[in-house]
């Protein structure tokens, strides 16, 4: 690269500016909010980030919208090395409000993407629940926590929409990428009748809206991530179905005083007279509250903030915390009022060119904190796939896994918030299409004496905690999915993948989503046991296999499909020696020590944790989103050809 008189010129600090809070004030004013618009504005300022940024008139993907899901997108497919851009119309990003939590699998999502340790040191982490109900505490105790033998992530992690967004739209400028702002997909066509040869049939037409300058941009893909009233879904013959509730809400993140107990643990509070309001603790001292707000007897909801400010919503929590107070001791960070609809697209997918995730797609109540988490995860489920497509290494039929399996986790989140929101609110449930209203007293036999409400946050934790934490995220059978041999218990095809411990080497012990492979490739776990006994004969016509050239792992080498590693039940001493009986997996694999303690109190080895005969052995596929594709027993491995030609393309057309 040659240097020119602009790389030499010195560090310059980056224009730092503030922000007027544009949520109504409270009595104590406007908190205002510091800027960086040369380094978060994307191409909306003087000096972006990356000088001289010229993007394509021709990528891979173009992505509408650069919230939370749009950009963790863009991230992946970066790290895939795919071609892209992405617009949004928004002169700048989020200051404040929106989302304010993830779950521990959106953490082991950026964890993956190498983002874990920066999103981790950012906000409070959640780890406990409280209920009162009228004035009395009636359920405390630990919640929002992984089991520990199979994931590193414990608690709900309350980090902003804010700070997701920045560190994303950092990341980005590491590529070399901007958000485009504040720009427009005025129109775009998509040549449906386009032959094999028109390798880029989606024409988009840009617009900057403060320049005025136009642009054409063709591409192989779209993602429209461009929240609930998405110009793309609505472009297309997708519905938005489901139903908009008589239910609002409050929603005020400040610094309070109060003499509730409780006030930094995750709550909900409830009056039977007034309705209830949930508590979330923030950073800088801050807490969420949303309180479900009330018209009076006989008479409309007013949705002004003239009706309901800051001031008047204080009014509401002081009823519903009663005998306890709260004032605030700050400016408001964040005010809105939330009108509660509850969505889902008829499907994710068009003709499998165009793409809809996140809240373009889904929307429902903030309870349960599903918003920023179930976009993340269809950010993480669809790019892969995007990534394989535009290499020419999958075939078309790839992309259909993702509206099969993204569209039932969104059905079930709404679901799933719907009920928890009802409680928080005391009142009935009904379904997406309207139908079936449902009291909550006649879901369950109310034990004698115990409170209906009470009792069916009890059981709703019960059913639900794994899907709450984002663990419990089950996809159904398809080309990717295929069942598990029967012999091999503990992995469940179209579900998230352990994370036990294990040592990493003599030194170093971590968990094994460590050593799994990038973004773009399937892990391969083998599990050898001590690599002796009924097992080593099994082993030995693996390694044959695998190092055959009509294998599938040779089939794939060009592409550098697979990531193999050898969880081997010894010592380090006793593997190196025993591993140089398999030549293959000698030189192929990635070798962890499974020394954990037998299943108990202390936890749990991987070869129990999968469910592993230790003479049979198993070969776990581990898709590039860490879910469970299939697992065969060692002896089987053959059989993984028919599973990776359903949706790969044969070695003659790559």
């Amino acid at each position: 690269m040659a240097i020119t008189s602009e790389s030499l010129q010195g560090y310059v600090q980056p224009l730092t500016t503030q922000h007027a809070n544009t949520s109504l004030p409270n009595a104590l004013g406007v908190n205002p909010l510091p800027t960086y618009p040369d380094l978060l504005n994307g191409t909306n300022c003087e000096k972006p980030a990356v000088p001289n940024f010229k993007p394509k008139s021709q990528v891979d993907v173009i992505i509408i919208g650069a919230g939370p899901v749009g950009l963790t997108t863009a991230a992946a497919l970066l790290r895939q090395g795919v071609s892209l851009r992405i617009l949004d119309k928004s002169l700048h990003p989020l200051p404040a409000g929106r989302a304010d939590g993830l779950q521990p699998r959106s953490m082991e999502v950026f964890e993956q993407m190498g983002l874990g340790e920066e999103v981790y040191a950012v906000g409070p982490r959640v780890e406990h629940t409280v209920v009162y109900k009228d004035g009395k505490k009636v359920l405390y105790g630990e919640s929002h926590q992984a089991p520990g033998i199979e994931s590193h992530y414990q608690g709900l992690h309350a980090v902003t929409q804010t700070e997701v967004e920045h560190l994303l739209i950092r990341d980005l400028v590491r590529h070399d990428v901007l958000v485009e702002r504040p720009c427009t997909a005025t129109s775009y066509k998509f040549d449906e009748e386009a032959g094999p040869s028109v390798t880029h049939p989606i024409t988009v037409n840009i617009t900057n809206e403060a320049t005025g300058a136009e642009e054409v941009v063709t591409a192989r893909f779209l993602v429209g991530s461009d929240g609930a009233h998405s110009m793309i879904r609505k472009s297309l013959p997708i519905s938005f179905d489901g139903i908009k509730t008589d239910l609002h809400w409050g929603i005020v993140d400040a610094v309070v005083e109060s003499d509730f107990p409780h006030r930094w643990t995750f709550g909900t509070v409830l009056s039977s007279e007034h309705g209830g309001c949930l508590i979330i603790p923030r950073e800088r001292d801050m807490v969420r509250l949303y309180v479900q707000l009330r018209a009076a007897p006989g008479e409309t909801f007013d949705h002004s903030k003239a009706s309901w400010g800051p001031e008047e919503v204080m009014v509401q929590l002081n009823k519903i915390f009663a005998p306890y107070y709260l004032k605030y001791t700050s400016p408001v960070d964040w005010y809105t009022i939330l009108t509660i609809n509850e969505r889902v697209a008829s499907t994710f997918t068009y003709k499998d060119r165009i793409f809809l995730s996140g809240d373009s797609c889904h929307v429902h109540s903030a309870k349960g904190a599903f918003g920023m988490n179930t976009g993340v995860m269809d950010a993480h489920n669809l790019a892969w796939k995007l990534a394989m497509l535009c290499k020419g290494i999958a075939k078309p039929s790839l992309l259909k896994s993702y509206d099969l399996e993204r569209r039932e986790n969104a059905l079930r989140a709404v679901r799933t918030s719907a009920r928890y929101l009802r409680f928080v609110g005391n009142c009935t449930f009904q379904n997406l299409d309207g139908s079936e209203t449902t009291d909550i007293e006649a879901e369950l036999a109310v034990p004698p004496g115990e409170d209906p409400h009470i009792a069916f946050f009890k059981r709703f934790v019960a059913q639900n905690t794994r899907f709450l934490i984002g663990l419990d995220v089950d996809y159904a059978p398809n080309a990717l999915n295929r069942p598990v041999s029967s012999s091999i218990k503990g992995a469940r095809a179209g579900y998230r993948a352990s994370n036990p411990r294990v040592a990493l080497s003599r030194s170093v012990s971590g968990r094994m989503y460590k050593c799994f492979g990038r973004l773009d490739q399937f892990t391969l776990l083998i599990f050898g046991s001590n690599l002796g006994g009924a097992v080593a004969s099994r082993l030995q016509a693996l390694d044959t296999y695998l190092a055959s050239p009509k294998s599938f792992y040779s089939t794939y080498a060009s592409v550098d499909l697979f990531k193999i590693i050898l969880v081997v039940r010894s010592t380090p001493s006793q593997a190196e020696s025993a591993i140089k009986a398999y030549p293959f997996l000698s030189q192929h694999a990635q070798i962890v020590y499974d020394d954990q303690l037998p299943p108990g109190i202390y936890g749990a080895d991987a070869h129990s944790l999968y469910g592993v005969d230790h003479e049979q052995g198993a070969v776990v596929v581990v898709r590039p989103d860490t879910w469970v594709g299939t697992a065969v027993t060692v002896d089987e491995v053959s059989s993984l050809e028919s599973y990776f030609s359903a949706f790969l393309f044969s070695p003659s057309t790559i």
